[in-house]
């Protein structure tokens, strides 16, 4: 029997989400290109409270915060994040992921708050903000920031992805993280942000992008297998 690692999916699994079919067909590509010994569970976010958070993700290997915003239970979603970050897991936070772990830095690391304004309308400056040109079931250009180390992870300099998403950062609010461990990696032509990543930890990584959806005609992601590995690796340090 091989050894077994498990990643934990954290949202609302929804079979019509071109995004969720994608992951569950990175991860059998994983399966049978890498390690059979991978198992994934689906974790809704109204599983994830203060109390329970740390016997829910206990047995994680990994982290998965998924694509499907707003989440049933956004605190939820935001411990699961938290989880992965101050224990040390590898995390992978794809659209929804990326934008909720913003937020989760911004409040609990920054001290600073971060509003949604997909499920807060009427906050003041919030730090997800709806995008002024949607990139809903849009392909664009990815360019890794120079020396920033993401391109050996997304396997190229500059690299065409699928987005399906309607809110992002508000760029004038990229400062806030100036100085701090969480840094942005990779950009679109513009200079919006695409993807950032945490120095310190093994590996935690958000893409406004979904990597995911490659698996579904060319592939596994790079970015899908590192983050993979790095799950594999901390489960079994030999590796």
């Amino acid at each position: 029997m091989p050894q077994t690692f498990k990643i934990s999916l954290i949202g609302e699994r929804d079979s019509a989400k071109r995004a969720h079919v994608g992951i569950e067909a990175s991860l059998d590509l994983f399966r049978r290109e890498v390690d059979p010994g991978l198992t994934h569970e689906w974790i809704a976010t109204s599983r994830i409270t203060p109390s329970s958070v740390n016997d829910v993700l206990g047995a994680s290997a990994g982290v998965w915060c998924t694509p499907g915003s707003p989440y049933e239970n956004i605190d939820g979603a935001l411990l699961a994040i938290r989880h992965a970050r101050t224990q040390a897991k590898p995390y992978l936070g794809t659209c929804g992921g990326f934008q909720h772990a913003l937020m989760e830095y911004s409040q609990n690391v920054l001290g600073l708050a971060a509003a949604h304004q997909e499920t807060d309308p009427l906050a003041p400056s919030p730090l997800i903000v709806k995008l002024s040109c949607s990139l809903a079931g849009v392909f664009a250009k990815v360019v890794a920031t120079p020396g920033g180390g993401f391109e050996r992870v997304l396997g190229a300099v500059e690299s065409t992805e699928e987005f399906n998403c309607n809110y992002g950062i508000d760029p004038t609010l990229q400062t806030i993280f100036d100085g701090s461990e969480l840094t942005f990696v990779a950009h679109d032509e513009a200079g919006q942000a695409r993807a950032f990543r945490l120095a310190s930890h093994p590996f935690f990584i958000g893409t406004l992008f979904q990597p995911e959806r490659r698996a579904l005609t060319a592939g596994l992601h790079p970015i899908v297998r590192a983050f993979l590995q790095a799950a594999r690796k901390a489960a079994a340090p030999e590796f």
